[in-house]
């Protein structure tokens, strides 16, 4: 097995390697990404990941894309996609697949189905999941259609703009061969209404619909979104955000979400003079519900975020967390604290750099009530330096006070 895991790098580092002669060939284009992790890690670097991305161009205004992506286990993933235009109609789409073998994961079924939990193998190569959508643009004015495929047992992806978290996939056994979600998207601004339908393996049926409202002018500068969502199952929630101009470029965006169990409230005030402030508060509405009319019985507050920007990638930013899980969820990112943390400091800083690039700097401290010197838990650094027109070199590096393990990375991209 020792002289396996070598062998498997080299062949991994050599596909990676073949994106540097690539872009000899007329129409192609693409890019090469990579990082190797360096600490802690078993004698030897560890390749963390290997993303390769192709772009060919077929014909005019047509083009077909594939990307690669390895791991310390090979090919991880591979997908390919189209992309082009009629005039006002425009086509995208892709296909996923899963090249490896033997894995096994874990599939967790909706609250109600029997089993809960089952456990899947993998199969190699495998159909992932596919996508299409069709766009006809006109004076302004849009009309498309979206349909998203999912092979079991390959689920939504939450972390996907594409993907839609709240659908119940997969459906309770035996309904577990596929999923399908049509969407149709109407558009016209600032109003968008999207309808999307959908099939587990017993027929097509009315999922959601969702209209909104963007970027709409109230009166004196004032602007404000709406955002309306109903699912078969009845009202969803109502998000109503209201952007408010004060003097001097000072202004106040505050939003608010209604759902039919609980409520929160967002409120940033802006300042767009040399550069930027920002403070955001994360927490909720507490109403009466009781009352005739409902009355708002005061806030919970979950934390805070100042954030200051100095220029586009210049900035200062201080988070604290009163209830961290509560500031997770409405961030959704819930790697954002480990441990007791409850507080970061993060500085960013940028420059010019080699061949018109940018050079960008990131550096957070973490803090946690005690048990440490000022409460220090660990601290973060992100480095980007561009070496040529076309190649960026990143750095990552991580140290802790509490005993947790030294982290460094390198890692590079390559545009061609």
């Amino acid at each position: 097995m020792k002289e396996v895991l070598p062998m498997r790098r080299l062949g991994i580092a050599l596909v990676c390697a073949a994106a540097v002669t690539v872009p000899s060939m007329a129409q192609l284009s693409g890019s090469w990404e990579a990082s190797l992790l360096i600490l802690p890690s078993p004698p030897g670097v560890t390749l963390e990941t290997c993303v390769l991305t192709l772009g060919y161009g077929v014909a005019a205004g047509w083009q077909v894309t594939s990307t690669s992506t390895f791991g310390t286990l090979g090919l991880t993933a591979q997908a390919f996609g189209v992309l082009g235009a009629f005039g006002p109609l425009s086509i995208t789409g892709g296909i996923e697949f899963n090249p490896q073998a033997g894995t096994m994961v874990t599939v967790t079924y909706p609250a109600g189905c029997t089993p809960q939990t089952e456990s899947v193998s993998l199969v190699s190569p495998a159909y992932k999941l596919a996508w299409f959508k069709t766009e006809l643009s006109f004076l302004g004015a849009g009309v498309a259609f979206q349909l998203n495929h999912w092979a079991y047992p390959y689920t939504l992806d939450p972390t996907d703009p594409d993907d839609v978290e709240d659908y119940l996939w997969p459906c309770c056994p035996p309904q577990t061969q596929s999923y399908t979600l049509l969407a149709l998207i109407v558009s016209a601004p600032p109003a968008t209404l999207t309808a999307r339908f959908s099939d587990c393996c017993t027929g097509i049926a009315f999922t959601d619909v969702t209209l909104t409202l963007s970027d709409a002018s109230l009166c004196c500068g004032i602007t404000h979104d709406i955002e309306v969502y109903f699912t078969k199952a009845g009202f969803g929630h109502l998000l109503f955000t209201i952007d408010l101009p004060i003097c001097c470029g000072i202004s106040i965006e505050a939003s608010i979400t209604y759902t039919v169990t609980q409520k929160e409230l967002s409120v940033k005030p802006k300042w767009n003079g040399q550069g930027q402030a920002c403070f955001e508060v994360y927490g909720d509405v507490l109403w009466d519900w009781d009352e005739e009319p409902m009355t708002i019985t005061g806030l919970a507050i979950y934390g805070y975020k100042l954030r200051c920007d100095f220029s586009s990638c210049s900035y200062a930013e201080f988070m604290t967390a009163l209830d961290v899980a509560e500031v997770e969820e409405i961030l959704d990112d819930e790697d954002l604290f480990q441990d007791l943390e409850f507080e970061y400091m993060k500085l960013g800083f940028c420059g010019p750099g080699c061949c018109g690039g940018m050079y960008t700097l990131a550096l957070a401290v973490y803090f946690q009530p005690e048990g440490t010197l000022f409460g220090f838990t660990r601290i973060g650094a992100d480095l980007g330096v561009p070496l040529l027109a076309n190649f960026r070199l990143t750095l990552s590096f991580g140290v802790t006070a509490t005993g947790g393990p030294t982290t460094l990375a390198v890692g590079w991209v390559l545009t061609f």
